[in-house]
């Protein structure tokens, strides 16, 4: 029922076998502007067609239809009719039927002006306050579909008996798509995060107080959505037991938190490497001078080539602190990221393809355009694919993917990690380190360029994604895959 109509299109029916009371109650709510039409039989109202009527005054005695009977069959056609009843006689017993049936007002005949007056004044402030209502609930509907916060309504089951559309941005599913699994939420939550998310949520059913757990989602295409979620409060609704509850993504917070904390690491990483390199450079130099020296003299000396050996590892040593201290020229503008990515895949898929390695690509279409150096980014995307294809000897299969959250325009590379099962991440960023291929290197130059490249480890495969700030644009979420030769 509209009940935003004007009000003088609102259709009013009367139901009243005398003919005389019927055309002339038509009337009088004619001339206050409701839209009557009269019937004298209960089944011609019953068989009226056209818009929904929103009111109805009915005489409680006919012929051929008793009024409440037909009361409940209007009712039943249409559930926001108002019901006026009408009769010769104050009947309380007919009086609370009538109020059973949900009737609005009662008219006694014969009616006065005046009591008629009051009825339709009562109807125009019911009438108003539908319309509040509706509006408000117009607005508290736009409120909870709208705010950039995933907001859903759990059965004790945990399946979803509602979800607003945050969902869809937030982890590219529609609300219908989510509502339909009987065990989306739990399949979305990482699988390291689940019991503890299972525990809180099974706590939340029969507590008082609202429950916080930090734990991360697994977004549609892929990659890791950190967030809070939160329950409210049990109400005291009868019934099934329903838990409410939020889901607040941080996942920008989490990687400019993780970004300033490995700013301070590479700020003392390079002060001690800076120290390092310098203490040990002058005593290497003498070191490997006389090595060579005493290996002239006397080339049948083992250890000789044993000094010599560990020297030159020194001297390696040096310089990976050497290149990962120097400064680098850094110009940033809009670039396309995809493009960038997709050049480096080209020029290195003839090598991936003979050591029979699958790549898979997800690009995001008109991502938005990251700020970098393309020059650089180039370099890092290079590292990155060299180190997976190293990392998987022959076979495997290497997933590469697109994408934008919040503020960062993102790169991910996701493999197995087969031989380096035991690899550190925190480690792989140090200069001191012989594995990883380039990758301190490659941390390096995305902090220069203002982004943050991070690696987590999930079951067997490393998962390593570069974030880059980007600029405002138009996205489309639908992602694409790549076909790749």
């Amino acid at each position: 029922m509209d009940w935003h109509e004007n009000y003088h299109t609102l259709r009013t029916l009367v139901v009243d076998d005398d003919p005389i009371v019927c055309h002339a109650l038509a009337g009088a709510l004619t001339d206050a502007g409701l839209a009557a039409e009269p019937h004298m039989r209960g089944a011609d109202a019953l068989e009226a067609e056209g818009t929904a009527p929103v009111l109805a005054f009915v005489d409680v005695v006919m012929p051929d239809m008793d009024g409440l009977d037909l009361a409940a069959r209007l009712r039943e056609k249409w559930p926001g009719i108002e019901l006026v009843f009408v009769s010769g006689a104050a009947d309380s017993g007919r009086v609370i039927r009538a109020l059973q049936l949900g009737a609005s007002d009662y008219l006694v005949k014969p009616y006065t002006p005046e009591a008629l007056r009051l009825c339709l004044s009562r109807f125009h402030e019911r009438l108003a306050l539908r319309r509040r209502a509706a509006l408000a609930e117009r607005r508290y509907a736009t409120l909870i579909q709208n705010v950039p916060l995933l907001i859903f309504r759990l059965r004790e089951d945990l399946s979803l008996e509602f979800v607003n559309n945050a969902v869809q941005p937030m982890l590219g599913f529609a609300p219908e798509e989510a509502t339909a699994s009987d065990s989306w939420l739990p399949s979305r939550v990482r699988m390291k995060d689940r019991g503890r998310v299972r525990r809180v949520l099974a706590q939340a059913f029969s507590s008082k107080y609202p429950l916080t757990v930090q734990c991360r989602l697994v977004h549609r295409r892929g990659f890791d959505v950190h967030g809070i979620l939160k329950t409210m409060p049990r109400g005291p609704e009868p019934g099934a037991a329903i838990l409410d509850g939020v889901f607040m993504d941080i996942s920008e917070r989490i990687y400019l938190e993780h970004s300033r904390v490995m700013a301070e690491k590479i700020k003392t990483i390079g002060a001690i490497s800076e120290e390092v390199a310098h203490e040990i450079r002058n005593p290497l130099m003498s070191i490997g001078g006389f090595a060579r020296r005493l290996s002239a003299k006397a080339p049948d000396f083992p250890e000789t080539e044993i000094i010599l050996r560990e020297s030159r590892r020194l001297e390696k040593l040096l310089e990976r602190i050497r290149g990962y201290l120097n400064p680098l020229d850094v110009r940033t503008g809009p670039l396309a990221l995809g493009e960038v990515l997709a050049a480096a895949l080209e020029r290195l898929m003839p090598g991936l393809t003979e050591a029979d390695i699958a790549v898979q690509a997800l690009f995001e279409p008109r991502l938005p355009e990251a700020c970098a150096d393309p020059d650089i980014l180039d370099q890092v995307f290079t590292i990155l694919l060299q180190d997976a294809a190293r990392a998987l000897t022959s076979g495997g299969s290497l997933n590469v993917r697109t994408f934008a959250t919040g503020d960062s325009v993102c790169a991910s590379f996701d493999y197995e990690l087969r031989s380096l099962r035991d690899i550190d991440p925190e480690r792989l960023y140090l200069p001191y380190e012989d594995g990883g291929f380039g990758l301190p290197n490659c941390y390096s130059m995305v902090q220069r360029m203002g982004g943050v490249m991070t690696m987590t480890r999930e079951g067997g495969s490393a998962v390593f994604t570069v974030s880059l700030p980007r600029r405002d644009g138009e996205r489309d979420t639908a992602p694409v895959w790549l076909p790749l030769a």
